[in-house]
């Protein structure tokens, strides 16, 4: 077979080789070059909704968004030029027109995507004289949030998510321009298994969960590594707790980043108001009460389940939780 014909593409005066079909996102990323971006994902389709990723792209006649450009030989990009930080700017100026104030309440605070960007790329002062928009709230179920869709910059990443990792089309957007809503279907509450993950992809605070709404804040949480009580497959998790409870549902963990957890496993544990203490202070090994999968705890004389001891998604030696959990 003959081999794929590389690309060779310069961005930022750094030479880099990319497959055929690579986006200019992916060829900085491999580089190492941060492009900010809002609506990309990895794992989903592009949509180059926010164009907060517009790059100065030579000969162009103007900025294209990294995300939705694809490399041609030869290819001569600058990220960080005067022209391109325009453009960002430009586009963040947009994105924080209709945005409320509501960094110092909302639960987003602290592990925001659009917080942190607007620190890089947004003005001291807005120019912004006009009404803005105010969303009504949105009814999604007992898990999703939606009382804040004012924040919405419309990246449409619950969407997608939605469509392609869930298979169910629960959310969609409508209107044209300012009039842009996110909405569920007439009727319809988000009931999918896979839906907490909308939470997680949501770069704002415009979903969030409703179990951890207003309880604590994301500095105060400590986080420790545990495993799915849920899942036969021992997915590795990161527990988020203060003062050895357990307040949020667990993330994946970064190096296994997938969107395919179960709102099982991310709303059971605080839904229960779990109490957790590392296994290694317990003067007894317990059982895990939550699942039959996972039914040791480390030090007994049990060995571990064989879906563990098989599963290539396990971090460490194949034992069973990294927490001993203790119901009240």
């Amino acid at each position: 077979m003959m081999a794929e014909k590389m690309l060779k593409i310069e961005i930022d005066g750094r030479p880099v080789e990319v497959p055929h079909g690579a986006t200019v996102m992916e060829a900085a990323n491999q580089l190492g070059v941060y492009v900010p971006h809002f609506c990309y994902h990895k794992k989903l389709s592009i949509a180059a909704n926010c164009r907060m990723c517009l790059v100065q792209v030579e000969k162009a006649p103007k900025p294209l968004p990294a995300c939705a450009t694809p490399v041609t030989d030869g290819m001569k990009v600058w990220t960080e030029s005067d022209y391109a930080r325009r453009a960002q700017r430009g586009v963040m100026e947009f994105l924080l027109i209709n945005h409320p104030l509501d960094c110092p309440i909302c639960d987003q605070g602290g592990e925001c995507q659009l917080q942190d960007l607007a620190v890089g790329y947004g003005g001291s002062a807005s120019r912004y004289e006009e009404a803005k928009r105010v969303v009504p709230h949105k009814t999604l179920g007992p898990l999703v949030a939606a009382e804040e869709m004012t924040r919405c910059i419309h990246c449409t990443r619950c969407v997608r998510f939605g469509q392609e990792i869930a298979g169910i089309m629960e959310l969609g957007m409508t209107g044209r321009g300012e009039h842009s809503e996110i909405l569920s279907f007439v009727g319809r509450s988000v009931d999918s298994e896979l839906s907490g993950n909308m939470i997680d992809i949501c770069p704002v605070g415009a979903l969030t969960s409703r179990p951890f709404r207003y309880t604590a804040r994301t500095w105060e949480l400590a986080r420790r590594k545990s495993v799915s009580p849920h899942c036969g497959l021992g997915s590795n998790l990161v527990v988020q707790t203060k003062h050895e409870r357990v307040m949020r549902g667990p993330a994946m963990m970064p190096s296994l980043m997938r969107l395919t957890r179960s709102s099982r496993t991310a709303f059971s544990l605080p839904m229960s108001r779990t109490d957790v203490t590392p296994a290694a202070t317990l003067s007894s090994a317990l059982p895990c009460p939550m699942c039959p999968c996972i039914s040791y705890m480390p030090g007994t004389s049990a060995p571990p389940s064989p879906s563990m001891t098989s599963s290539p998604s396990v971090i460490g030696p194949p034992v069973a939780c990294t927490l001993a959990i203790r119901l009240p």
